[in-house]
């Protein structure tokens, strides 16, 4: 290992002595501090640290705000933490073609501030979108509610550049939104938390930013109605922004954002279905609707405790709300679930209890794993990490992922020990 002051020394002289900071606690990734962490001012800066790096089989981490740095598997070490926090620039907004190419350290805020100018939006809304950056949310593929009805970063990207682990800067994809056929390398990018390369930049399809927005919320609910609620919706002619569950108790969210009267017609049919389950739903506008959806993010990403993505078929979403409350009650366990009620993409918050904890992911992967569903580790302490697999099992996409990761960085050098597998110690 790489004493901590010749390193900063070395990449002082690739990038200059403001863009070197010895890394400290606040910059910690799962626990693990970072010798160094540099933060270039442009792209060729990126370049050069990277090609510096590979050749001295350095551990790369890249970050932009951090916010989701602790998804994935522990790093063993980490030798460089390579921020893209100074390329925040929105590169051009091409409006006519609803298309915007923005730079990796740009804080989505900032970029749909941007595009609101001319009345368009990237409709993303990922956990601490105050700050979190498009290359963060790019490399995690991080979707909120409005995934429902506009997909996930994977499906609204176009093309991205990014720097390879020996620090040749590549792109990949277009600026418009038909593209040719064949190997897209902006959607395989997308999710890699940053092990295959270092986003730069990426282009986006955007929509036209709705003008007003209404939100129906159904509360107190019972598994088996929220099941039959979110059906209601889904058979209907209604087009929901988001549609999500949370609890328990279980409540149901439907956001309707469009013009005026369509938003209007919908809300009110949106309560007469759901009133024909059983609910006893309530329409939120304004200063209201806002609190809410802020009070949803909240209650799961700035609270105390240990976080996993469950993945399964929308179809069994009721079965997994009552089983989730039932262990809750069972082991007397605090516990919440949040997430996508129709596409099948939902988040759980446990305390803080390693032993607990390790309970609720194996019993849920004991259900859901035959099933075709998945359970992955985003947040958990040292202690938990150090019993539970981040990733579970991967099954046949243990050898694509493995391939793809030598491929693309042959050395490991790049994001080690977060990729599910095929890790090379650097």
């Amino acid at each position: 290992m790489v004493a901590t002051d010749e390193l900063a020394t070395g990449a002082a002289r690739v990038v200059g002595t403001k863009a070197v900071a010895v890394g400290t606690a606040e910059s910690s990734v799962c626990g693990v501090v970072p010798a160094v962490v540099v933060s270039p001012e442009d792209i060729d800066g990126v370049s050069e640290t990277l090609r510096w790096a590979h050749g001295r089989r350095l551990a790369v981490v890249p970050a932009g705000a951090s916010t989701k740095l602790e998804w994935g598997s522990v790093p063993p070490r980490i030798d460089l933490l390579l921020s893209t926090r100074r390329l925040d620039a929105v590169l051009e907004h091409r409006h006519g073609d609803l298309t915007a190419t923005v730079q990796a350290g740009a804080s989505l805020r900032q970029v749909n501030n941007r595009l609101r100018r001319q009345d368009q939006w990237l409709p993303l809304d990922a956990a601490y979108p105050d700050c979190a950056t498009i290359g963060g949310i790019v490399a995690t593929n991080d979707a909120g509610p409005r995934r429902h009805r506009y997909g996930a970063p994977r499906d609204l990207i176009l093309g991205v550049t990014f720097a390879r682990a020996d620090g040749e800067v590549a792109s990949a994809g277009g600026i418009v939104v038909k593209n040719v056929a064949g190997y897209d390398l902006s959607k395989l990018l997308t999710g890699s938390l940053g092990s295959l390369g270092v986003i730069l930049e990426a282009t986006f399809k955007l929509t036209p930013a709705p003008p007003t927005s209404r939100t129906v919320v159904a509360s107190d609910l019972e598994s088996s109605m929220v099941g039959r609620a979110v059906s209601a919706i889904t058979a209907s002619q209604l087009t929901p922004s988001a549609l999500e569950v949370q609890g328990p108790p279980f409540s149901l969210l439907a956001r309707f954002e469009t013009v005026q009267d369509a938003s209007e017609r919908q809300a009110e049919e949106t309560v007469g279905l759901w009133r024909r389950c059983g609910a006893e739903p309530q329409v939120f506008t304004g200063a209201a609707e806002v609190e809410r959806w802020k009070a949803h993010h909240d209650m799961l990403w700035c609270r105390a405790g240990d976080v996993f993505r469950v993945g399964l078929l929308p179809t069994d979403v009721p079965d997994l709300l009552c089983r989730f409350e039932a262990l809750l009650g069972r082991h007397g366990l605090d516990g919440y679930l949040a997430g996508r009620a129709g596409t099948g993409v939902l988040y759980t918050r446990v305390g803080t209890d390693p032993a607990a904890s390790k309970l609720v992911v194996e019993t849920l992967r004991s259900v859901l794993t035959p099933r075709g569903g998945h359970v992955v580790l985003l947040r958990g302490s040292p202690e938990l990490r150090a019993t539970v697999s981040a990733w579970g099992p991967l099954g046949d996409a243990a050898w694509v992922m493995d391939a793809v990761k030598r491929q693309f960085d042959p050395n490991a050098i790049l994001s080690p020990g977060r990729w599910p597998l095929g890790e090379a110690q650097v």
